[in-house]
């Protein structure tokens, strides 16, 4: 931008653009605040902003209905750095400095008291309206987020894929592992669709896992120790590839009594006690660091509410057991 010294230096020569100035030094107000502050009308405050805006010693901010200004980056003002502290150091000697500090603090005061205010109010109501745009996957990312991004992990029990998308943007490589090759055929077509990169598929079970001692950063295992004969083997056969380091994470039912699952649902055992937990893991050298219970949400609808007799069913509570090898 090619600046005339002549309009430059007229554009700080009016006292009222000067407090102007100054008060957008090191903070940002709309032109309300600014009204208020100053005691000018909003139409002369707008004039002296565009002025100051256009001989680049503000920027401006839209946002809908409103617009934020503040002082340039003095570093960034090509008619160059100093200039510009001089002239803000100049306006701090504006005879109404004062004054204007004392209004401002109350305007910023309000500001904090409406937000303060707003949040009061509503915080009956916080949850219901979270529900309506917050996502899982945003919940899942932020915890993601904190992953270390070289880890590789093995996803047991796979299933369709439902958890890859998530390691794939966190991790470096993930393992889906599944002993069924339709429920990995519907997991490959997830990641093709999703673009995941990362992902490398599997065929093969979770009492003889083909890889060796020491491979994996960390297990992620649902849904599959109610399906295997033996779960304490399978969980040590987990902790065997696992690093020094690492850490697990089972997920399945808690003790129900749902029968109906052994047939339909092809599931060995009718759920495990933290206690089974807590015995498998020490069998296989892991600590258990955390056991949260979940049971589902009353207010879901579905069409497995009821047991191949028709009866309504409740389903049971859902465990997911943490551990790291001791």
């Amino acid at each position: 931008m090619t600046y005339d010294p002549a309009a430059l230096f007229q554009s700080v020569s009016d006292p009222s653009r000067l407090r102007l100035l100054r008060l957008l030094a090191g903070r940002e107000l709309n032109v309300q605040e600014l009204v208020r502050t100053t005691g000018l009308s909003q139409p002369r405050v707008s004039k002296h902003l565009a002025v100051l805006r256009d001989q680049g010693w503000i920027t401006q901010r839209r946002e809908g209905t409103f617009s934020w200004y503040e002082t340039a980056d003095p570093q960034t003002f090509a008619p160059g750095e100093d200039l510009f502290r001089l002239v803000l150091a100049t306006a701090s000697l504006v005879a109404e400095a004062a004054g204007d500090d004392r209004i401002l603090s109350g305007v910023l005061a309000e500001r904090q008291a409406r937000r303060r205010d707003f949040f009061a109010g509503i915080a009956h109501r916080w949850d219901e309206i979270r529900q309506e745009y917050e996502h899982p996957d945003i919940r899942l990312d932020t915890l993601g987020a904190l992953v270390d991004p070289r880890l590789r992990v093995l996803d047991i029990g796979t299933g369709t894929g439902a958890m890859l998308p998530v390691f794939d943007r966190h991790v470096a490589l993930t393992v889906a592992l599944d002993s069924s090759a339709a429920m990995l055929a519907r997991a490959g077509d997830l990641s093709r669709t999703e673009g995941l990169s990362g992902i490398r598929f599997c065929n093969g079970d979770v009492s003889g896992l083909p890889f060796q001692d020491g491979t994996f950063d960390a297990i992620n295992c649902s849904m599959v120790l109610h399906h295997v004969p033996d779960p304490a083997a399978a969980v040590a056969e987990m902790t065997r590839v696992l690093t020094e380091q690492g850490r697990i994470m089972v997920t399945g039912f808690c003790p129900h009594g749902e029968e109906w699952m052994r047939d339909e649902l092809a599931h060995r055992w009718l759920g495990f006690s933290r206690d089974q937990l807590q015995d498998f893991f020490c069998q296989a050298r892991l600590q258990l660091s955390g056991f949260l219970v979940r049971g589902r949400r009353v207010d879901q609808e579905g069409p497995a509410t009821k047991d191949p007799t028709g009866k309504a069913i409740a389903w049971p509570e859902v465990f997911l057991a943490t551990g790291r090898r001791i």
